[in-house]
């Protein structure tokens, strides 16, 4: 960044009376979270009228040169509104309130909240004179031992020196990271540019997947306030999806009309609302969602739960979902949102605006809420009750028609003990029995036929392997074993209350098989079919997952979290081409994934156990890798290969350090968390595939490796692929041609295919795949599967390009898919 010391003219001075124990109180006390100190900026351009907001957060923020900024196209400070602005504890932000944007801040002291994040902050302002106007407040040089008055330069500077000044800033590589124009035609009348630069260490903290979600939920993000963050719009945090049942405060409302409460029924700004005995106006309503709202993608960047209160249009209570109170039914409490608006909590917000202070306002708002939701939790539990009533069936297998549950698996027996018939994929029949104990289990079979109990006697979740099929039923015993770490099943089942849908499902892949056998269908076709059925199972698990710039950002932002950790670890492997089931608990990995290089049962397919280790401090300790229990998780789990991901290790330079001894020793991958995101963005453009992550898992065990691996990586040329034809291929293959599209066959009718091996057209898919997940795929058996049209998918990618890739990255993404623009 060219220096502002040696530009401009001094044309004033701008006195600030302030002490640095005033600092510390109101930034380092109050502002403990960069993200929300960071905000503070946000909040200053949105009270200074701003249409147009645009934020610059840098990848990484270690770097001496690093810069974080703000620009908006808001009302802008002359050189008598700088000097106002300095004025620590004073704001006459509220002197000019009109109804169409009431200002959020009243204490002037906002600003002091960068103190936590920087040294230096400089304002570069337009005023409404045209001319431009600059002051940089060095914190570093304020005297920590007294109060006093420092000077601030104000300086006045020509168009030419602001454009030396801010053209670095706006533009990386190719990509404009702002939304409107600083100087030229159609420029902006007014503006304010802030930035921090000679940052502090806490600015490294800053989440850029929380910070976007704090952005977006704590400001009101409306068709006259729209914010960028690093050239990308973000949009408002609004819930898709559709509730099961709302409340609306004041609407039908059953607590307020009762009359012991003194509640009151009205009007505010046109909505329904209530009057309590000490706060007027409350305007909300309550969300209740069938399922948790503590899974998903946006459980590690903001809640998505809880009560959100705003005050003139504020959110108030980001990090706190209760609002102060005692903890509710947790079962209820995920499952809803409480939006609620109280503007005449202003007078009560405390000075940095993310809570309320103590009141009779404040404690009558939190008993209605708790009436509320009581009222909302008594009607969930009496509807799941009636639910559960009508699904009842604990005994459904016994009592379905012989004819599909009991006489196919007889069949499939006697055929298997006749010869007819080899080894089954979903049922277990001993293959060394006498002739004497062949027909005494075909008796037994028999007489099943016609008990209560039936053939499937008992069913039991197990843990298996994720590699094994959905279920396995021991004839001889009736014992049906449903696979618990099978992918369907691990991801999904703390999303679901009754676990009988899914051991349904399990019994009916094993009956499936033994009917399609009685059918007469030939045992190859049925255990394709089979297997086919378990790769669907397989895909409709992973078909919903996010792209790998956005699982990047998870990574970065849950490095201190060891629960946020473990699930974007996760994520990273299925982002990375593995089928990844979340394992957990004492003694066990956090997970296992699974690479198949070929079919289900290929001997090319490899897997590896996985732990993350989450901690307070900047490194872990060899002893808190424990690497010899996780070469243990490794063999225990029957995988080819386990990591440990964390933020950092202890002796991660040193190759003769305890950490990278062991893991040479044990063969186990020692990954940085950074290293793991950075893989994961790069995996994309530079083509990245599973068999090129074999060698990284064979080869690759201390810091020092992995990082250097990686770091490569990065050098490694961007080789551009036959997106267009590719595509267009296979979409004419889909629309005229009743075979399957396979990977072979595209290539065989395009001459530019048939210039690329078949493995690095595969990979291409796969590094597709990983921008627009829900769009394209390729199988294990090389079926290239396209769920939307190739105008839509090459639209998607240039979309990812603007919304998640980090700015820093666009340029190579741009370079490896622009066949595709």
């Amino acid at each position: 960044m060219t220096s502002l010391d040696n530009l401009g003219n001094v044309i004033d001075r701008i006195p600030v009376e302030i002490s640095y124990k005033i600092i510390e109180l109101f930034s380092a006390g109050l502002y403990s979270s960069p993200n929300k100190a960071f905000e503070e900026l946000v909040s200053n351009s949105y009270d200074a009228g701003a249409t147009r907001v645009c934020v610059y957060v840098p990848l990484d923020k270690t770097l001496s040169d690093s810069i974080l900024w703000v620009a908006d196209n808001g009302t802008s400070m002359d050189k008598e509104g700088l000097k106002q602005f300095w004025k620590i504890g004073s704001s006459n932000k509220r002197k000019s309130e009109n109804q169409e944007r009431l200002p959020i801040g009243k204490f002037g002291i906002g600003k002091l909240a960068t103190y936590i994040l920087t040294n230096k902050l400089t304002l570069i302002c337009k005023a409404a004179d045209s001319k431009y106007y600059a002051v940089t407040m060095n914190y570093s040089t304020i005297n920590k031992d007294s109060t006093e008055t420092i000077s601030l330069d104000e300086k006045e500077l020509k168009l030419d020196e602001v454009k030396s000044l801010l053209t670095p800033l706006v533009k990386k590589g190719n990509q404009d990271l702002l939304t409107f124009k600083l100087w030229g035609d159609n420029c902006e009348e007014t503006w304010t540019f802030a930035i921090l630069s000679d940052l502090k260490a806490k600015a490294s903290e800053i989440k850029e997947g929380r910070l976007k979600w704090i952005l977006s939920t704590a400001l009101p993000l409306n068709p006259n306030f729209n914010l960028s963050f690093n050239g990308s719009s973000i949009q408002s945090s609004k819930e898709n999806i559709t509730p099961w049942k709302t409340w609306v405060f004041g609407e039908d409302d059953h607590v307020a009309k009762n009359s012991k409460y003194n509640y009151e029924v009205g009007e505010y700004k046109d909505k329904p609302c209530v009057h309590l005995p000490n706060l007027k106006n409350v305007v909300g309503k309550i969300d209740l969602y069938r399922d948790s709202l503590l899974t998903g993608k946006s459980e590690e960047l903001g809640r998505s739960n809880g009560i959100f209160l705003t005050v003139r249009d504020r959110l108030i209570n980001i990090d706190d979902p209760l609002i102060g109170m005692e903890a509710l039914s947790h079962g209820v409490f995920n499952r809803v949102r409480i939006s609620v608006n109280a503007d005449e909590l202003d007078e009560y917000i405390t000075s940095t605006r993310e809570s309320i202070k103590s009141s009779s306002a404040l404690e009558d708002l939190r008993e209605y809420i708790k009436r509320k939701f009581s009222h909302t939790k008594d009607w969930y539990f009496a509807t799941v009750e009636a639910e559960e009533k009508q699904n009842r069936a604990s005994h459904k297998i016994a009592y379905a028609s012989a004819s599909l549950s009991r006489r196919p698996l007889i069949v499939a027996a006697k055929k298997f003990l006749e010869g007819e018939l080899g080894d089954l994929v979903l049922t277990e029949i001993p293959n060394n029995l006498t002739v004497q104990q062949k027909l005494d289990l075909v008796a037994k079979l028999e007489s099943d036929l016609t008990t209560d109990s039936g053939i499937i006697q008992k069913v039991e979740w197990v843990t298996l392997t994720p590699e094994e099929p959905i279920a396995k039923l021991d004839l001889v015993n009736g014992f049906a074993k449903i696979n618990m770490m099978h992918p369907f099943f691990a991801n999904f089942l703390d999303e679901v209350k009754s676990l009988l849908p899914f051991q349904l499902i399990a019994l009916t892949e094993i009956l499936t098989e033994c009917f399609l056998l009685d059918s007469g269908i030939s045992q190859d076709e049925v255990r394709d079919i089979m297997f086919k059925r378990d790769a669907i199972l397989r895909e409709l698990t992973f078909s919903d997952k996010p792209n790998a710039p956005f699982v990047a950002s998870l990574l970065y932002a849950t490095l201190g979290d060891s629960s946020g950790l473990e699930k974007s670890v996760g994520q990273a492997f299925n982002s990375l081409g593995f089928e990844c089931t979340p394992i957990g608990g004492k003694g066990t990995p956090d997970g296992k994934a699974v690479a198949y290089l070929g079919p289900l049962n290929s001997a090319d397919n490899y897997s590896l156990t996985y732990d993350a280790k989450s901690t307070s401090k900047d490194r872990i300790k060899a002893t808190t890798a424990h690497i010899s229990g996780v070469a243990r998780h490794r063999d225990d789990y029957k995988a080819n290969y386990a990591c440990v991901v964390a933020i950092d290790y202890e002796g991660a330079n040193d190759s003769e350090s305890a950490v990278n001894k062991e893991a040479k020793k044990n063969k186990i991958n020692l990954i940085k968390a950074s290293d793991l995101a950075l893989l994961v963005l790069l995996s994309s453009p530079k083509q990245v595939g599973l068999k090129e992550l074999k060698d990284f898992f064979e080869n690759n065990h201390t810091v020092i490796e992995t990082t250097r691996w990686i770091e490569n990586l990065q050098s490694k040329q961007v080789t551009r692929g036959p997106i267009k034809e590719l595509l267009q291929e296979a979409f004419s293959y889909i629309k005229s041609d009743t075979e399957q599209p396979s990977l072979y066959a595209l290539r065989e009718r395009n001459k530019e295919l048939k210039r690329h091996s078949v493995e690095s057209l595969k990979t291409l898919i796969q590094s597709i795949e990983r921008l627009v997940p829900n769009y394209i795929s390729i199988s294990h058996d090389y079926i290239v599967s396209l769920n939307v049209p190739p105008e839509r998918i090459l639209n998607a990618i240039n979309q990812t390009f603007a919304t998640d890739v980090p700015v820093e990255f666009r340029d190579m993404y741009i370079n490896a898919f622009s066949s595709g623009r």
